[in-house]
């Protein structure tokens, strides 16, 4: 492994929990308020406040892969492979306007060979394309590369994709 920094890393992680923690807190006084007026203004402020800890949760979780990552490669992307889940991103060059053939190709030459492998490491064969086992992140990095978080979860002996069909394409609508 290279000599890299991860203060960043560890730093992302602490502001990751403490975002999650404070959107638990906030939830909480919602939630006793909604108790004493069950309006659907009220349910809906709820909602709101469930689907915000959903993504800060998610943030927390790619910080801590992110953290892993560069403490085993030195990079912070790459792929886990853990307890019967596989977990990372990869940053890939995907022009814009490219045709989603075309980036199918490109994610598919860019992640084939390590979620294989990572699937071959849980001791399970890919259920999907590569490309379904894939969500973009907005925007893009330092270098304008697209970053796209990979997600999959064994069941049986095939490794299944973990992003819904809606989350990846929440970016390309």
């Amino acid at each position: 492994m290279s000599s890299i920094d991860l203060s960043q890393y560890e730093a992302d992680v602490a502001a990751a929990e403490a975002e999650v923690t404070r959107i638990r807190e906030e939830n909480a006084l919602v939630a006793e308020e909604y108790r004493g007026d069950p309006s659907q203004d009220a349910h809906e402020v709820l909602r709101r406040g469930a689907a915000s800890l959903a993504a800060a949760r998610e943030r927390l979780e790619a910080a801590r892969v992110a953290l892993k990552l560069a403490q085993k490669t030195g990079s912070p992307h790459g792929l886990l492979a853990q307890g019967g889940v596989v977990s990372g991103s990869v940053a890939v060059a995907i022009p814009p306007g490219t045709p989603s053939a075309e980036r199918a190709r490109i994610v598919e030459e860019a992640l084939a060979a390590e979620l294989t492998g990572a699937a071959r490491e849980l001791g399970v064969v890919l259920a999907a394309p590569v490309e379904r086992y894939t969500r973009e992140r907005p925007g893009r990095d330092a270098e304008g590369r697209t970053i796209l978080d990979v997600s999959g979860h064994v069941e049986g002996d095939v490794l299944m994709p973990a992003v819904s069909r809606a989350a990846r394409n929440a970016r390309r609508g």
